[in-house]
C-alpha cells in the first residue's frame, strides 16, 4: 500500500533528476577544478599537509588521472612514501582504463622510482582466528605475514578475537628500518567475555480483551489509495499533454534526415536545443505512462480495499486474552 501511494511522487521525482543530475554533475567539476587549484598554490607554498586533502576532495569530485599524479606527487613532497606509491599505481590502472599511454608511463616511471625507498612493515600472528587492524583499518589475512608498504610515522597495531582479550602495540616508522616486523602473540582468554548475563522471568500481567475490528482503518487506507490513484491519472494526464508539446517544439527545431546522425531523432535532423527537446519528451511520455499504470493500480486497489471492509462488530465475540507466568503461557478466547 505504501508502495501505491509513493508511486505518483517518484514519477515526478524521476523526471526532474535528469535535469537536476546534469546541473549536479557540473557543480562538482566546477568544485574540483576549484580544489584542484587550490591545492597547487598550496604545493607552491610548500604547505603539502593543506594541500594534499584538498587533491584527494578533488579526485572524488571529478576522478582525472592528472588529480591522482598530483596527489602522489603531494604525497611525496610530504614524506609519505606509501602513500604516494599507491596513488602512482591508482593512476596507471585509470590511465589504462582511459587509453592514456603517456600518463601511464609516468606513473609507472615514478611508482618504480619510489619503490625502493618503501618502509614495509611485516605483522606475524600466532592467534589464527585474530582480526587484526593497522591504524584503525582491517588486514585481509592474506596480508598478514607479506610485507606491507607504510608512510613513515607512529602507527597502531591491534588485535582481537571473540572470547579473547585485545592486543595492541604502537610502531615509530622511519626510513631507518625500512623492514620493520611485529609479532602478535596469542591472545590472553578474557573471562568477562564467558559470563552469562542473568536471565529475567516475566511477571504475570492482567488479561487484556481486545475488541474486534469495525473495519474502518482499512476504509481509510481505501480512501487514501483512491485519492493517490487520483493523482496519479492527472499526473498522468498532465505529463501526456507535456509530451505532445515538446515534441512539437522539437520538430520546429528539425528536418528531414538524409543521413542517421549525432542528431537524429526519428528520422529528422535536428539542431541542439530540438535533441534536447526531443529528450524530454520522451522522458516527459515515460513518466506519463508510469504514472497513468500507478493511478490505476491504485485506483481499483483502493475500491477494493474501501468496499471489502467490515461494516461492524460481528455477532460473536473474538477477543482473545493471553497470560504470561513464570515458566508458562497461557492464551485463550472466546469464540
Amino acid at each position: 500500500m505504501r508502495r501505491w501511494v509513493l508511486a505518483p511522487c517518484l514519477v515526478a521525482v524521476l523526471v526532474a533528476g535528469g535535469g537536476e543530475a546534469r546541473a549536479q554533475n557540473e557543480g562538482g567539476t566546477a568544485a574540483a577544478e576549484s580544489l584542484f587549484q587550490e591545492a597547487r598554490k598550496l604545493i607552491d607554498a610548500k604547505r603539502y599537509g593543506e594541500a594534499c586533502p584538498k587533491l584527494v576532495a578533488s579526485h572524488k569530485l571529478a576522478p582525472a588521472v592528472g588529480t591522482l599524479l598530483n596527489l602522489a606527487d603531494c604525497y611525496e613532497k610530504d614524506n609519505k612514501l606509501a602513500s604516494a606509491w599507491a596513488r602512482f599505481h591508482e593512476a596507471i590502472a585509470l590511465a589504462q582504463r582511459l587509453g592514456r599511454p603517456d600518463r601511464e608511463k609516468t606513473a609507472r616511471d615514478r611508482a618504480d622510482k619510489l619503490e625502493p625507498r618503501l618502509i614495509k612493515l611485516t605483522i606475524n600472528t600466532r592467534e589464527p582466528q585474530a582480526e587484526v587492524k593497522l591504524d584503525g583499518n582491517t588486514l585481509d589475512p592474506a596480508a598478514l605475514g607479506s610485507p606491507v608498504p607504510i608512510d613513515s610515522g607512529r602507527h597502531v597495531i591491534e588485535a582481537s578475537a571473540k572470547g579473547k582479550k585485545t592486543f595492541s602495540t604502537t610502531l615509530e616508522a622511519s626510513e631507518k628500518n625500512k623492514s620493520p616486523s611485529v609479532d602478535i602473540p596469542q591472545l590472553e582468554n578474557d573471562p568477562d567475555a564467558t559470563k552469562v548475563a542473568p536471565t529475567t522471568v516475566a511477571s504475570p500481567r492482567e488479561t487484556v480483551d481486545e475488541p474486534p475490528s469495525s473495519g474502518s482503518t482499512q476504509r481509510i487506507l481505501g480512501i487514501v489509495a483512491i485519492g493517490a490513484g487520483a493523482v496519479g491519472v492527472g499526473l498522468g494526464a498532465f505529463f501526456g499533454l507535456r509530451t505532445s508539446s515538446l515534441w512539437s517544439d522539437a520538430k520546429a527545431r528539425c528536418s528531414e534526415a538524409p543521413v542517421r546522425s549525432a542528431g537524429d531523432v526519428g528520422g529528422l535532423e535536428c539542431d541542439q536545443t530540438g535533441v534536447v527537446l526531443a529528450t524530454d519528451a520522451q522522458n516527459a511520455g515515460t513518466a506519463s505512462t508510469i504514472a497513468f499504470i500507478a493511478g490505476g493500480a491504485l485506483l481499483a486497489g483502493g475500491i477494493a480495499l474501501y468496499f471489502t471492509a467490515p461494516t461492524g462488530n460481528t455477532s460473536s465475540s473474538t477477543a482473545m486474552r493471553v497470560g504470561v507466568g513464570p515458566g508458562s503461557v497461557v492464551v485463550g478466547g472466546r469464540w
